[in-house]
């Protein structure tokens, strides 16, 4: 049937659509969920300069040749997170190559460059944080690396914002009292430790929160540009990302139909951040009813 490219986030490998690639499957659906570049089972390169070569259009390179090999048909994406950043780099880039669109926690971060909408400016803030070259690393050196993903997990399953103390590491933030979801099993830490144990944190941690200027300049000459493929938008009712300072307004105040005219839907599901696993049957319900439409 009809490809569907599944791309997952930080601190997720492939592993985080188990749920979906069966619904899919089953619906008719060919499933296909990569590791992105320096996730998990991936190799991530490094340039003549000993860097990591994790730019948004190496990644947005990678996934194009996937389409490629996979036959080269135009294909229907879904992406969480940074996944859903790829996603939409795609849209703008390569509009020809995606059927239709569904980004799962992450609005459209605007036409015009910088974003609608503006990350806190606090140093404890853990995007600021994680953006120190070696902070995060250290932090996590502290733990074995099942830990250090439950951790991470615990904390962004929250609905407010993770911001540290000037005394504080991120890691530190994870209290006793924090509940789990039942999703956050032995099994499923088990599974991404041994993904992560092979792959470590600083090719994510450089792709998802380091090198923003980069980012910026490499995406300079698709600034300006309207979303136009069909898009779908889901979001978790108790997702912390709503807490950043104007993205809801952006979402519900027409700010997001204005850059992403096709934009057929916002639905709010029931979970936090990580709506395909908090609420797996309402997202697979949403994705199969849109793609099939």
């Amino acid at each position: 049937g009809p490809t569907v490219l599944l791309l997952h986030g930080f601190p997720e490998t492939w592993y985080t659509w188990r749920f979906q690639l069966k619904a899919l499957a089953d619906a008719g659906f060919h499933a296909v969920a990569p590791d992105l570049r320096g996730f998990g089972l991936t190799e991530c390169p490094k340039d003549s300069s000993g860097n990591l070569k994790l730019s948004p259009l190496d990644l947005l390179g990678d996934i194009v040749g996937l389409v490629y090999a996979l036959g080269g048909d135009p294909v229907f994406v879904v992406g969480h997170d940074i996944g859903a950043f790829i996603g939409w780099n795609m849209c703008r880039m390569r509009p020809d190559l995606v059927r239709a669109y569904a980004s799962l926690g992450v609005p459209f971060t605007g036409a015009g460059g910088a974003p609608p909408f503006g990350f806190p400016t606090e140093e404890g803030f853990y995007v600021n944080r994680f953006a120190v070259p070696g902070r995060a690393e250290k932090d996590f050196a502290r733990f074995d690396t099942a830990t250090v993903l439950k951790n991470i997990y615990t904390l962004f399953c929250r609905s407010e914002l993770q911001i540290a103390g000037p005394d504080e590491e991120i890691m530190d933030l994870v209290t006793t009292s924090d509940t789990t979801p039942s999703w956050l099993t032995e099994e499923f830490i088990k599974v991404q430790s041994e993904l992560y144990e092979k792959s470590g944190f600083e090719g994510p941690l450089c792709f998802t929160y380091r090198n923003l200027m980069r980012t910026f300049e490499l995406l300079a000459p698709w600034i300006n540009m309207a979303v136009t493929s069909r898009c779908l938008y889901i979001t978790g009712k108790d997702d912390y990302v709503r807490k950043v300072p104007g993205l809801d307004e952006y979402v519900t105040g027409g700010g997001m139909k204005r850059d992403v005219p096709n934009l057929v839907d916002v639905a709010v599901v029931p979970g936090g951040h990580f709506v395909e696993e908090d609420s797996p049957e309402e997202v697979n319900s949403l994705l199969i009813h849109f793609f099939k439409e």
